[in-house]
């Protein structure tokens, strides 16, 4: 059996929680507010899924706010026109059901993942407490605070019952004796982020007529908006007439912020959509309330319990609930043990009253951070947990999110496989377009990489030296013919045939090689060597002598290796002499490795240097350096593709930056990154960029909807800059002053004769 390689261990964090729903009905429909009550009511955490009324202004913007931050996996059409709910649910990037088919055998979707209440609840109507629900054709405003609620036909013991009085109700809502309260069982925030303190909120109650559905609506959504932990009584629903039958409310107001040791001003905010400002005074009175004397306005301080025992409250009919971001699900820690490969682990899951029948888990943790947040990626990593869920996996932000039945057939125990990057680049790639393949360049380029450490390219000096080094063959060909053909190609002959011609015949001159003075002009030996040993330790550069022999007048490169005391000819045997520096001592000089030679030539060097400086700046990081692709049977390549920083990178390498400047290049480049998938499209060139060129990709990568990364020489030749500086001052002439009037060394100066 083979051994697969020890990654280390792992931390993950597990949760648990239902799939949920947002609710779409018709304008002023209460019949498809009572169906939306009655699905959410037999749902787990069913009491925190919107209900949205399908209006004209429907797509307004704080209605996507509340359904982006609802966070739900679905959206379900009770009795809205289908046209627009679909365009809703399109807008939302959300599945859409219609109300009938959630259930259906031929309709199938992540909405399915939940249980009903009772799965969660064991106190679900049982004991000396009851547990409530309201009248299906009751009042609105009942249905709203209790729901409605089918017991299961095979349902023994007890159940939740319709009150006898309405006015149970009231202190129901804050002592969880309502089946939609029950159905929250297990069901929390594990992670908030909110800008104040939730117990310096004041207590929002809603007084309305009974069947409003405008206040049931808004009463509904504040609620399932509202922050579901350690919170006491924060939103409320009364009609007009009942706030008077809750016997010590503003006691038990007092007493709730007395344990929170923090009261706001006012403590109470009376909100309406059906009744007047006297009517709202009235119901206060009744409820033993006081009027805040400080005017309109929230006052957001506290002040200690003792000091006032009154309850204050305000009418305001502008205020909304803050909404705030969070995780869903109770959690549970979890470790294992990683291998680069498969690694099957047991998942512990958080403890849930009950036993809920079909949830979602979402994994987060070490093992994912550097993973691209693609489908793909998630139905590799679940491929071994794919008999426990119906769903392919997905992911919800930074979390895997897997849809499961419980128990599975091998419950806890779930088989996760981290992939290897290099699988996970050529799955991305083949999910973008199955016809690709390594381009000439890239399939140079990954041999490069795989043999040598291409970081030492970002050493000073080592491009230029490497790339000065370079044999002419393919462009110079191809100038040539340029040259020969009057400015262009013959017509029998078209572009990708000569580069073929180039690539055949280009190659059949000798490799140069020169000394470590006449490498780059400009650059002395001491400057250039440096860099030329880099590159031999590499295995890119071979150092050796030169010799001219004067009977075949051949000009050869004797590897040092292959050096003798007596100097001959390797072509025709003769005498020679090695290639001395003026005339004195014998020469070192360098020239490429034969591969090296031919990468340089196909312009694998900027691919390599660009993939260098990204994994230089993330270890993770797995490129290719060209891929040719196909879409629609029109062939591109890709010049750089992979993951880099838990990313989908791809993008164009230039020599020359200016290149970008030419007809619609960058547009071109941008569309292609799209196409392939990609989160960031990068453009590279290994001189300088300029601004233009990167604010016109930067507006065409917002348009599409990509990150722009910009590489250019300060990133790629780090040091660079600095060192040209440090060699121009050298070079510089010293400025000798002129001789001033009256100046000793100019008076004794002889001057011209009279």
């Amino acid at each position: 059996m083979g051994h697969q390689e020890y990654v280390g261990h792992r931390l993950i964090e597990v949760a648990a929680l239902p799939a949920r729903v947002a609710y779409l009905i018709a304008e002023g429909s209460r019949d498809g507010f009572r169906a939306a009550v009655r699905t959410a009511t037999h749902r787990w955490g069913g009491m925190t899924e919107p209900i949205i009324e399908v209006a004209s202004e429907t797509d307004r913007e704080d209605v996507g706010k509340l359904v982006r931050n609802a966070e739900v996996q679905a959206v379900v059409n009770v009795d809205a026109d289908a046209c627009r709910a679909a365009q809703l649910a399109d807008s939302w990037r959300l599945p859409l059901v219609a109300i009938g088919d959630m259930r259906s055998e031929n309709t199938w979707g992540i909405w399915e993942f939940t249980s009903r209440p009772e799965s969660v609840a064991f106190d679900l109507g049982a004991g000396v407490d009851p547990c409530y629900r309201a009248d299906p054709e009751g009042p609105l405003w009942a249905v709203a605070v209790a729901g409605i609620y089918d017991p299961p036909k095979d349902s023994t013991g007890y159940a939740p019952v319709v009150p006898m009085q309405l006015k149970v109700l009231g202190p129901a809502q804050s002592t969880s004796a309502t089946v939609l309260l029950k159905g929250m069982a297990g069901f929390e925030e594990n992670w908030v982020l909110y800008d104040r303190l939730p117990h310096e909120l004041p207590v929002a109650v809603v007084v309305a007529e009974p069947d409003s559905l405008a206040d049931c609506v808004w009463f509904w959504n504040a609620r399932a908006m509202r922050r579901h932990s350690h919170i006491d009584m924060p939103i409320l629903l009364f009609p007009q007439e009942a706030a008077e039958h809750w016997l010590n409310f503003a006691n038990d107001i007092r007493i709730a912020q007395t344990r929170s040791k923090v009261r706001p001003l006012p403590d109470v905010i009376l909100i309406s959509r059906s009744l007047q400002d006297d009517e709202l005074h009235r119901a206060a009175a009744r409820a033993g309330f006081v009027a805040d004397a400080g005017g309109p306005g929230m006052r957001w301080s506290a002040r200690h319990p003792k000091v006032d025992d009154r309850v204050t409250y305000q009418i305001d009919r502008n205020f909304e609930p803050d909404f705030f971001h969070r995780r869903w699900g109770k959690t549970e820690p979890n470790s294992f043990h990683q291998f680069a490969g498969p690694s099957r682990f047991d998942v512990t899951l958080p403890t849930v009253p009950g036993r809920p029948t079909a949830a979602l888990l979402r994994l987060s943790g070490e093992p994912f951070d550097k993973l691209p947040r693609k489908d793909t990626v998630a139905w590799m990593i679940a491929d071994k947990a794919r008999s426990n869920s119906p769903l392919p996996a997905s992911w919800h932000g930074d979390q895997l999110q897997i849809p499961v039945q419980i128990p599975w057939l091998d419950y806890p125990r779930l088989s996760l496989s981290i992939p290897r990057p290099q699988e996970m680049v050529s799955e991305l790639l083949n999910a973008a377009t199955p016809d690709n393949a390594p381009s000439i360049p890239g399939t140079i380029g990954m041999t490069v990489a795989e043999q040598s450490n291409i970081s030492a390219l970002r050493d000073v000096l080592v491009v230029e030296a490497l790339t000065a080094l370079k044999t002419e063959r393919t462009e110079h060909f191809l100038k040539e013919l340029r040259r020969l053909s009057s400015g262009g190609y013959p017509d029998w002959l078209p572009m990708d045939a000569a580069k073929e011609l180039a690539q055949e015949f280009g190659g059949r001159q000798e490799r140069k090689f020169r000394s470590a003075t006449n490498v780059l002009s400009g650059w002395t030996a001491l400057d250039v060597t440096p860099g030329l040993e880099t590159a031999c330790a590499q295995g890119w550069v071979e150092r050796g002598l030169g010799l001219d022999c004067d009977q075949c007048r051949l000009h050869s490169f004797i590897p040092l290796h292959a050096t003798s005391a007596t100097a001959t000819c390797p072509a025709c045997s003769a005498p020679a002499l090695y290639q001395r520096e003026n005339g004195k001592a014998v020469e070192i000089v360098y020239r490429l490795n034969g591969f090296i030679d031919r990468a340089i030539d196909n312009g694998v060097l900027p691919h390599l240097l660009v993939v260098a400086t990204l994994k230089d700046i993330d270890p993770s990081t797995h490129l290719l350096p060209g891929v040719d692709v196909c879409f629609d049977g029109e062939k591109s390549e890709v010049d750089v593709f992979g993951i880099h920083e838990g990313k989908v990178l791809a993008g164009e390498v230039k020599v020359k930056a200016a290149e970008f400047s030419k007809g619609g290049q960058i547009a071109r480049d941008v569309e292609l990154s799209k196409r392939l998938g990609a989160d960031v499209h990068l453009m590279a060139a290994t001189d300088n960029i300029d601004d233009a060129l990167q604010s016109e990709a930067l507006e065409l990568c917002e348009a599409a909807g990509l990150e722009l990364r910009v590489l250019h020489e300060p990133q790629l030749r780090p040091g660079l800059a600095e060192y040209r500086a440090a060699r121009d001052r050298r070079q510089k002439p010293a400025n000798t002053p002129k001789p001033r009037r009256g100046d000793a060394r100019a008076s004794s100066a002889p001057g011209p004769q009279a």
